[in-house]
């Protein structure tokens, strides 16, 4: 349930990357010693939708959580054609690279998926493991929703027509289908993801990704299997955005991957459900580690 007594914001601050000199806002938590984990949001969220979880990481790590370029409080990209899986990609390893941060685990949602998956691929020295939840890395329009769909065409009204009328009509969407039945965020995190929705430049920035996303998709299809990171998928058993099948299709064709269904939860696990996704994360973190 939702609280008004308690401000769950995460304290937030901003750094300039050193290559790409966008101004990306960030939140950090837990102590610089220990692993670190650097949190990748979906849409339509910014770094406020780890209110919950990265609190709770960072008693055992080190925890970054960043705003991708056009959403939350991170400098818009110059041009649209920016706004694609490769690129978001680049962003984090800048990041990390600005932060003098050698090596993390990412735990990444939704469109932030892919860009996780490649940098796992292309930069293996730097990310030791992956969790990702309830994304689509490949071309599979049969297992996206129709409001999914839509974003990806281009030109298509109905896609504009989404992105242009949030947060009232596509926040009630998200909202109605994202969560799992009866759950609520606080309403300072929900306040942050409306006020997201109403700026320009994040319309811009969530319509280019979904229209651009195809590029990235079709070319990590064709490397996945070189992707030799551990690799947690997690997915919640009600997603209604994305049909639960891809995530068994992920699993398949990654070669060290394993799957964690999430009971009573929508395709927000991170929201819906962020006690029971820490331990998922904690119990893999520890598992693999043991492995080595």
């Amino acid at each position: 349930m939702e609280s008004s007594k308690q401000n769950h914001l995460l304290v937030t601050k901003t750094i300039k990357l050193k290559n790409y000199n966008n101004i990306i806002r960030y939140a950090e938590l837990g102590n610089k010693t220990k692993p670190t984990i650097i949190l990748l949001h979906g849409v339509p969220e910014n770094l406020q939708a780890w209110y919950a979880v990265a609190p709770m990481l960072s008693h055992n790590y080190h925890v970054l959580a960043i705003d991708w370029p056009g959403f939350g409080g991170s400098e818009p990209f110059k041009s649209t054609d920016d706004y694609n899986s490769q690129k978001f990609a680049d962003i984090v390893v800048d990041f990390m690279d600005t932060m003098k941060i050698k090596q993390t685990i990412i735990l990444a949602s939704d469109i932030a998926l892919l860009p996780a998956f490649l940098i796992g691929l292309q930069k293996p020295e730097q990310v030791s493991k992956l969790i990702v939840m309830d994304g689509i890395p490949f071309p599979r329009k049969q297992y996206a929703s129709w409001e999914l769909n839509s974003f990806t065409k281009k030109g298509s009204i109905i896609s504009k027509a989404l992105v242009r009328w949030f947060p009232s009509l596509s926040s009630k969407i998200v909202y109605i289908k994202g969560f799992h039945k009866g759950h609520s965020i606080p309403k300072e995190v929900r306040k942050e993801f409306l006020d997201d929705g109403k700026r320009e430049y994040t319309m811009d920035a969530f319509l280019s990704y979904f229209q651009n996303f195809h590029i990235g998709q079709t070319y990590f299809e064709q490397v996945a299997h070189k992707l030799q990171k551990p690799v947690l998928v997690v997915w919640g058993k009600y997603d209604r955005f994305i049909n639960i099948k891809l995530a068994h299709e992920i699993v398949e064709k990654l070669p060290n991957a394993k799957l964690e269904i999430i009971d009573k939860s929508g395709h927000y696990v991170h929201m819906d459900k962020p006690d029971t996704l820490v331990k998922a994360v904690t119990k893999f973190i520890e598992t693999t580690n043991k492995n080595k």
